[in-house]
Parts: structure tokens; sequence; C-alpha cells
């Protein structure tokens, strides 16, 4: 069999990968559902699924692919990453009610409008195929724009012009796609984003403009304003949509990448419609009768260009936990993730490090310290660093602390304020929110201690916490935190 450590099993981020080795990427992509048709028809243009899913993947090999298909110079994307976005700018989730409540949704969509289609008119007016990109009026519309601070890629600051509706920006009239030169019209900054859309609808092009929003997985948040937000993002996009399908514009494209659970929070009366109309899901999680036909396995052998069944070969059958015996190897190794790619894939990459020179395939033992690497490694790491931003600092710095005195695997809500006493941080959390936090994440679930089941988020993602217990600790954390699996 060739040698194990040559295969690619992928990296932890999607624009990583494109970096690296675009081409690869594409190639070793498993594109279950036929993405760029359907996002090329304007049938979707919300992608759903939990963190890790490949929600930005998903986007990426849609650019990459038309790039193929009609050659690079003709696709330009534009992805925003508000992830990013918020090490520099005002984040999203500082929105309070000053600005966003349900009395003022038309202007929260208004700014969203604006915030699009200034992204979406600074990609049509570097495209030399377009007449709009060498029509002076549309250039320095822009620039005027960027002096008034509306064109800023800060949206909780668009949000706040278009509310304080200070001055007016000329705006010249247009026919066939571009300007008229003579006839002008004084918009205020809420009208504004509608006119901008208007305009790069109507331009005409060969190419095709993609703009990808991202960075809506770290929203796990009671803030109302935020959710509002969010549900004001979606139903633009959406709208964006359906005028590029009335209006035959096949050369402007906006698709937004969100969290489930976010999507889920953001209510408004067309969100059931939307997700099933123009949203497409990315889930893992469904559980198969038999292991092997879990699809998270077909996604890995196609980033190794190989089939399942020789995947399979490199592992041995079972793997011995303590006294139970045998564990299915395949089953061992799921149980240590949250059955997305991610985790996956990074699982892999322990394993093909824990492979020595020479040997062929892994033994059992060597199954076990890969997957005691990834939890304390990979799976730990990321549950802690997703945290930023939603819980405290001092509870970030000692969550591992928390988790670690836990008594045992299946543990209550009386244990888990314990250990937050025991770690300092009574005054900065409530066993609430940490055991909220902990669930959406993947790193505890419900206990069903009648039938010892085990409900985890990323095994299907409709579960609630049932806080008051008994709860369960994911198995990758149990071994990561030398929790005892039984005991008092």
């Amino acid at each position: 069999m060739p040698d194990f450590a040559q295969f690619y099993f992928g990296v932890a981020a999607a624009e990583n990968e494109v970096a690296t080795n675009p081409d690869r990427f594409r190639e070793t992509y498993f594109d279950r559902l036929n993405l760029p048709a359907q996002i090329a028809s304007h049938e979707r243009c919300l992608i759903l699924g939990p963190k890790g899913a490949g929600k930005s993947a998903a986007a990426w090999y849609v650019a990459l692919s038309w790039q193929k298909e009609t050659g690079p110079e003709t696709i330009f994307r534009n992805f925003v990453d508000f992830d990013v976005l918020n090490r520099t700018q005002s984040p999203l989730t500082s929105l309070d009610r000053r600005l966003v409540s349900g009395d003022l949704t038309a202007m929260t969509d208004a700014a969203w409008r604006l915030f699009l289609g200034v992204r979406l008119l600074e990609s049509i007016i570097n495209d030399p195929a377009c007449s709009l990109g060498r029509d002076a009026h549309a250039v320095k519309l822009l620039r005027d724009l960027q002096a008034a601070g509306l064109a800023s890629d800060d949206y909780p600051q668009v949000l706040r012009s278009i509310r304080e509706r200070k001055g007016t920006i000329g705006i010249p009239k247009w026919i066939n796609g571009g300007f008229a030169s003579k006839e002008t019209e004084s918009l205020s900054p809420g009208q504004v984003g509608d006119a901008i859309l208007k305009l790069v609808m109507a331009a005409r092009t060969p190419n095709q403009h993609l703009l990808a929003i991202d960075g809506l997985d770290k929203a796990i948040t009671r803030n109302e304003a935020y959710w509002q937000t969010i549900a004001a993002l979606i139903r633009v996009v959406d709208d964006i949509r359906r005028v590029a399908v009335g209006s035959g514009a096949s050369h402007i494209f906006v698709i937004v990448m969100c969290r489930s659970d976010v999507f889920r929070q953001a209510h408004f009366a067309d969100a059931p419609k939307i997700a099933a109309d123009a949203g497409v899901h990315l889930e893992w999680h469904a559980e198969a009768a038999e292991v092997r036909h879990v699809l998270l396995w077909e996604y890995l052998a196609r980033k190794a260009s190989i089939s399942t069944d020789v995947l399979f070969r490199y592992l041995p059958t079972a793997v011995k936990v303590g006294n139970q015996g045998g564990v299915e190897t395949l089953r061992y190794l799921l149980d240590f993730t949250r059955y997305t790619p991610r985790d996956l894939s990074l699982l892999f990459r322990q394993l093909q490090a824990a492979l020595p020179p020479g040997a062929v395939a892994l033994t059992a033992e060597q199954v076990r310290l890969a997957a005691d690497r990834f939890a304390s490694e990979n799976l730990l790491s990321e549950i802690i660093a997703e945290a930023v931003g939603l819980l405290s600092p001092t509870v970030v710095d000692r969550l591992s602390g928390i988790l670690s005195s836990l008594p045992k695997r299946i543990f209550s809500r009386e244990h888990l304020e314990r250990a937050i006493k025991d770690a300092g941080c009574a005054e900065e959390t409530s066993s609430a929110e940490l055991a909220e936090y902990l669930f959406l994440q993947g790193a505890i679930g419900n206990y069903k201690p009648d039938v010892g089941y085990y409900q985890f988020y990323h095994r299907r993602d409709a579960y609630k916490l049932q806080l008051r217990g008994p709860l369960a600790l994911h198995t990758g954390l149990v071994y990561a935190m030398n929790v005892p699996w039984s005991g008092t």
C-alpha cells in the first residue's frame, strides 16, 4: 500500500488551503450538492451549517470552479469576513437597541443594502469589461460615498450614518446600464443603497462578481439587536437574489455563510421560507446505521484522492477502551470529533504523525495516541479559542481548569457551579451561561440515564440543552482533561 504519510487530508481553514494550492483544493473538494450550479442559477444564496462544516470552503469552491470553467480573469470575488473585520472595526455584537430595534427594521435593511451595494460597485468599477468601470460619474459616486463615510466596511458605522440622516448624495441618473451625463438626483443615505443596487444590476459585463459574507459564527449572544441585524442581512441578500432572477442579471451574486444556530436565533417571518427556497444545508451529523456509511469518510477519502476502502485498510479493526473490550475504530475516531470535516482532517493528520517511519498500517495503540493528541492539541484549543469574545477573558483563561475539575464524565449542574466557583469565576459567568456555550460548541451534551443515550448538539442541532442534567462531557475532552470516566 502507498505510504499513509503521503496522503493529503486538508487543513483547518479553507483560506489557507486555497492560498497554498487552489487547484488541489478544488479537485479534492467533496461537492455532493452541485454548489457552483446552484449559486450560478440564483437558486441559493444562503449556506448553513455548524462551525467547521465547510461553509467558507463551499464559497471558495464556487469561486474556483467558476474560474476553472471560464478563466480566472472572468471572476471578481470579494470575501467579507466579519470575524476578521471585528478585530479592527465595530463588531456586529456591539449593536444595541439604540441602533437596532424591531420598530426600525427599514433602516437596518437600508444599511445592509448600502453596505452590500458599495462592495458590488467597487467590484464592478474594477471590471475592465464593464462600461461602468470607465464611467467618470460612477467613479465619482464611489469617491463621494467614501468621503461621506458611507463606503466603510464598518457596518455599525454605516447604520449610524443612515440613522442620523445627515446630508445627501448626488447620483446621476442612469440609462442602459450606465450614467446619463446631465440629470442628477439627491438621495438621503437611506436611499442610496437601493440606487446603487439598481445600478450594478443594470450594468452589463460578461464577467461574474461574487460577494461572500462570512464570519457570522461567533454570535452566541443574548443581544437581541444582533439577531435582528443578521435577520436584516439575510432578508436583503435573498431580495437581491430574487431581483437578479427577475432582471436576468447573470453577473451579480451575493451569498451568506451562516451558522445554523445563528440563523435559528434570527427570528423573522420569512426565515423558514428563505431557508427552504434559498438555503443549502451543509450537515454531516446525521448518523448512519452503519458507521462506514457516514459521509465524513467520503469527504476524507476525496481529500486524499483515494477510496474509502483504501482509507480503512490503514486502520485497525477495533480499539480497546478500558474494561469494555474493543470499540470499532471508525466509531472510536468519530466520537473524538464533533462530526465536522475540520475535526476529522485534524484528527487524521495526528494519525499520520503517530505512524512510525516504515510502518504500513496503524496499530490500536497508535490510534489511541493520535486521538489523545487531537483532543488536547486541537479539540480543546479550538473550544477555548472560540470562546474569545463570547465569554469574559477571565473565563476563557480558566476554561480548561473548569473542565478538568469536573468530578467525572457524567456530571450535574451543581458540579459545574462548583467548578466555576473553584476557578474563581462565579462573578464572571453563571452555570447557565457557560453550559449553553459548551453545549453549542459540542463540548457537553445531555445524558439520558434510562437509555444510556447522549444528546450532543453536533449530532443533531435541533437538540436543546437540558440544564437540570445530568450532563455529559465530550469523549475527547474527557481524555484531554483527564476527567475520570466514572466515579463520585
